[in-house]
Parts: structure tokens; sequence; C-alpha cells
């Protein structure tokens, strides 16, 4: 990959959206980029050398044509003189783009030429900022800008149009030559709502498909997005991933993805030619890879805000909708393609359940056991509350029946984990049970140094003395450092830190006690925490073995 792909991209791209006027004004800074531009643009490129008339010029363009406009600049204070024009633009709704080259990062207040700080230049009167990779090193870096030069020309076409701005440092020599542009990503916007049909050329591809994978991410329980989703369920062609924090639990939903893919040796039967993502974050890691490599055609985000969000890398559309909106409008777009898409992923999770029934590492008192039997033991009325790290994996593993669970997923930090439990009971008359690893409680154990402490929160602590998440992955526990720097073992009493907030503690350190403990600890009539001690050692060889077992035919 040549370090400037992205010089030669960025034109091709917005070319390639629609835009069909470039206003330049000279540097050599911005050298590079005005030989891309030129490139591409050729006679729509307009040379005005002062930038404050420039930025004025193309609005005037993007007044009468109501199409957007790219200036393009050196450093310096060039970019300031585009901010007047930009400021119109904003308070108008004028679709601009501005494009203005910098210096790298490193030289930002070293005194040299033609150099102040430029990102987010424009700040109050802008729609967004974004700044650039100096160099291409990685295909990350060129997805990066792919997906942010779409995002910039989008934000400036859609909802109230405005101005947006990239800033794109870049390093000498500035007059070398430069490649040709690459393949690149077009990202394009929709609305669906209820007062905007699905476009003609949506509703052609999902008729057309005949494997359609909807993933949903990180959201609260909705019971309207439920009702949506059931009606999709008569479609075999069509399969539904629904992971714990999803918060859907009904029927037909494959809820364990990451196992399911663990347990096949080639999963090419399971790739969709259409995928719907919506929600949050997405736990399973082997998911996310399995998307990111599959052979896709289109992949399109539902989003109410817009947002682009690319998590599979392979974003095509994102759709301005509710995701209950989105599925309620195509329920009824019917197709003659009949698939057995959705039998596919079924007979896996089928042969799943029956593995997992059948595993003799679940026998073994471990963490991955204890939840494992924890979660079966969880009604569906209870709220759950699962902490980061090796609990929500786990859960992963094996989906709870509860109808609604909470997790600190947007971040996925342990630091507020056992507080935003606290919160989430203190709103309910429900019995909220959270999962904790040991640090994630020991962190944040000020939680419990509050008056009004919740009578209904139920936390369960899996003390394995320190981060067990990094003996279960590769490479962290190969280290000089690992016990002290990376597992950090801490010698924190959770009993006394029970007595000290005055919180009632029950403890187990087997199997047996486990089950004496459980109904007693969920049905306390006061806030209470069960400390499960589990070995370090033992934990990751039960997870592999394990996870052995899983990928053994049957």
């Amino acid at each position: 990959m040549h370090i400037r792909q992205h010089i030669a991209d960025i034109p091709y791209i917005l070319s390639q959206r629609g835009i069909e006027k470039v206003i330049i004004s000279p540097g050599s800074r911005n050298a590079p980029l005005i030989n891309s531009f030129l490139n591409i643009f050729g006679d729509g490129c307009i040379s005005i050398i002062d930038e404050r008339s420039a930025a004025y010029v193309a609005l005037g363009i993007a007044l009468f044509t109501d199409k957007p406009v790219v200036l393009l600049c050196t450093s310096g204070t060039a970019a300031l003189n585009y901010a007047p024009a930009i400021a119109e633009a904003y308070h108008q709704g004028v679709p601009l783009i501005a494009v203005t080259a910098d210096r790298p990062a490193e030289w930002i207040g070293q005194q040299d030429n033609q150099t102040i700080r430029q990102q987010d230049i424009y700040a109050g009167n802008i729609k967004a900022s974004f700044t650039l990779p100096v160099e291409m090193h990685h295909d990350d870096d060129l997805w990066f800008v792919h997906r942010t030069v779409n995002e910039a020309f989008n934000l400036a076409t859609s909802e109230r149009k405005g101005p947006v701005h990239i800033n794109v440092p870049l390093r000498e020599p500035l007059f070398d030559v430069l490649p040709e542009h690459g393949m690149v990503a077009l990202i394009k916007t929709a609305r669906c709502d209820n007062s905007h049909e699905p476009a003609d050329h949506f509703k052609k591809i999902w008729q057309e498909a005949q494997s359609i994978l909807i993933v949903a991410g990180q959201q609260p329980y909705q019971p309207a997005l439920e009702l949506s989703l059931k009606a999709m369920q008569d479609k075999k062609r069509i399969c539904i991933i629904g992971e714990p924090v999803s918060n859907l639990n009904f029927e037909g939903v494959i809820r364990n993805t990451e196992l399911i893919l663990t347990m096949g040796k080639d999963n090419r039967d399971l790739e969709p030619e259409l995928i719907i993502y919506f929600g949050g974050q997405v736990v399973s890691k082997r998911l996310k890879q399995f998307l990111k490599t599959c052979n896709t055609k289109h992949t399109w985000f539902v989003d109410p805000a817009g947002q682009h969000v690319d998590t599979f890398r392979k974003l095509t559309d994102v759709i301005i909708s509710p995701p209950a909106v989105f599925f309620n409008a195509f329920k009824s777009v019917t197709s003659a393609v009949e698939s057995d898409y959705y039998l596919r992923w079924h007979k896996r999770s089928v042969t799943l359940k029956e593995k997992i029934i059948n595993n003799t590492e679940l026998n073994v008192y471990s963490d991955l056991s204890i939840i494992y039997h924890t979660v079966s033991n969880l009604t569906d009325n209870i709220i759950l509350f699962a902490g980061n790290s090796t609990i929500i994996r786990y859960l992963g593993f094996f989906p709870p029946r509860c109808r609604q669970i909470f997790s600190n997923r947007g971040t996925s930090g342990i630091d507020g984990c056992l507080s935003t439990a606290v919160g989430v009971a203190l709103s309910t008359n429900k019995t909220v049970v959270a999962l904790l690893g040991d640090q994630s409680f020991v962190y944040d154990s000020n939680a419990l140094w509050n008056r009004s402490l919740p009578r209904n929160l139920k936390v369960v602590v899996f003390n394995n003395q320190g981060g067990g998440i990094f003996s279960l992955i590769e490479g962290p526990r190969s280290t000089p450092a690992f016990k002290d720097y990376i597992e950090a073992y801490h010698p924190a009493s959770l009993a006394k830190l029970c007595e000290a907030f005055n919180v009632s503690y029950f403890v187990s350190d087997n199997m047996n006690s486990l089950g004496q403990f459980f109904d007693l600890f969920i049905n306390h009539d006061n806030t209470a925490v069960l400390e499960v001690i589990t070995d370090s050692a033992v934990n990751p060889e039960v997870f592999r073995n394990f996870m052995q077992q899983i990928k053994e035919p049957l």
C-alpha cells in the first residue's frame, strides 16, 4: 500500500458521490491534494487565490445549485480565512466540504512555517470536523479514510445541510508522484420512517437476497422491535442474531454465535448476502471476525441518528430510521426467493445445545461452570446486570432467560459496573442480579457507600484473584509481567468490604455450597453479595478444555 494512497482516493470518493465543483486556493502544503483533485475533476476545478473570497464563491455555487462544493486550501491562516463563509453556510444550511492541508501533529507548536492548530478550527459553526491519518501503513488506515470521507459527504448533504471539515496532515516531499486511486468504499444514506417508504433500490436488494443476516447489538428491551422482528421469522432466508445484551429473547433468535462459529472449521455456508445491523456493540469477537471476512454484497446500518458505524468493515448504506419502523416497512415486501439460510444456523444451534449438555467441563468448579449454573437458575422476571471482561463473554456462551439485561458495553470498562447496577436496582422493584469479577467489584466498591442502597440488589462476585480474562487469551500470560502487572493479583478482602458497608455477605468455594446458598442469597431481604472463590490456575484449563469439546464432532 502506498503511504499516500488516501490522497488519490479522497477526490475519487467525492467525485463518485456527486461532487462537481472544487474551489482551489494555491499553496505548497496542499500541492499533493491539488494534483489529485485536478486529476479527477479537471475543468470542474476553479482557482481563487483569496481563501476568504474562495469560500464565499463556493457558498454562492452551492446556494444556487443546492449541491455540495469542495474547498481546498493550504495550511495555516489560509484555513482560518474560510471561517466567515463556513459560518454563513452553517447558519443557512448550505453544503460545503472544506479540505484543509495541515502539518503533521508533531510539528504543531514547534514554530514551523504556516503551522497553527487546525483540528476543530471551525468549532461551533460546522456540522462536523475530521482529521485524517498522515500516512497509510495499514489497511485500517485506508478503511478509516474511506469511511470518514463518505461520512463527511453524507453529513453535508443530509438532514439540514451544512458545512463539514476534513483536515489532512501531510509530510514532505510535497511534489512526488502520487498513486492512482484504488478500490474505494462508497457509503450512502437513505431515510426510512413513517413518512418515507423504503426506496426501490433497497426493496430490490431485499427481494433478491437469498441470505439475510439481521444482527442486533446492545440495546434496551423494546417490545415494538421484538414484534417487528418476529414478523420476519417465517422467511427462511432470514436469520436473526441477538446476543444477550441485545435484549432479544424469543424463539428462533440465535444468541450464542461465539460458540456456533467455534464449532465449524468452515463457516462459509453461514455467510450472508445482506447484513442488516442495528443497536450498539456486539460482544462476540468471532462474529465480528466472521462478518469482516465473509463475502457480503450489502451491509446496512439502521440508526435513527444516521451514525456511520462500520463494525464489520463492509458498510454500504446507512439507513436513518428507528429499527422497529424499518423492519415494519419491510415485512410486507414479498420475495419469491426460497432458501434454507436460517435452517443452517438453526441446525448448528441445536447441535451446540447438545454439546453443552454433554460437556464434562461444566461439572468442574470454575468461573465457566458457575456462570452456566447461575444463569440456568435465573428466572425471566429477574433483571440482570453483566460485568465486563470474562463475565460478558461467558454470558454469550450461555444466554440467560432474563427479559432485561444491562451492561456497560459502550466503552466496556470495569470502573463503574457496580454503581451502574445500583442505579438500575434503584429504578425498579424487581430483583436485580449483578454478575461481576473481583477487580470490577473492588474497583467500584464505593458504590456500596450509599445510604440509599437498594435492598433488591444481589451481587455475585467471581473472585479469581485478579483479571482472569488475561489467562484466557493468547499473549498476556506469556510475558514476565503477567502475574503482577497484567492479571494484577490483589489482596483485598471482599468479606471485610461488605462488613464495612453493612452489606450481607455469602461465600462459596465449591459447587455444593453454591447450591446451598444461592436461593437464600437471591431471596435475602437486604442488599447481598455472594463471593464465589475460584482457582485462577483451574479457570483457564477448564475454559480451554470446554472449547476443545465444543470443536469436536458429536
